[in-house]
């Protein structure tokens, strides 16, 4: 059964996160927007996107601290476990490449 659902607006600057609150808000307010406007029947966990968005920018070259300062994490260490992804994904490309001998 489809219903009629309210509009959402939102704003979201990322480069102008003050408080880790904010991004805790903006999960919410996704979150609610994609559980409400499109009828999920599972809540889309706003995680996944950010984990999604770090390895694409990994495997595309950005560097790893620039990655780490736009998903504000305060260690870098955090961040290198999406660069330990892209390197496993590089390493299974190299081998299928069939050895020359």
């Amino acid at each position: 059964m489809v219903t009629e659902q309210p509009q959402y607006s939102v704003v979201v600057c990322i480069f102008h996160i003050l408080q880790n609150t904010e991004i805790q808000l903006i999960s919410n307010d996704l979150r609610l927007i994609f559980t409400s406007s499109l009828l999920l029947a599972s809540p889309c966990i706003f995680h996944c996107g950010r984990h999604t968005h770090a390895t694409m920018m990994l495997t595309l070259g950005v560097d790893l601290y620039t990655v780490s300062k736009l998903l504000g994490h305060t260690n870098i260490q955090t961040t290198q476990i999406y660069a330990k992804l892209v390197d496993e994904s590089k390493k299974k490309a190299i081998d299928l490449i069939p050895n020359i001998s």
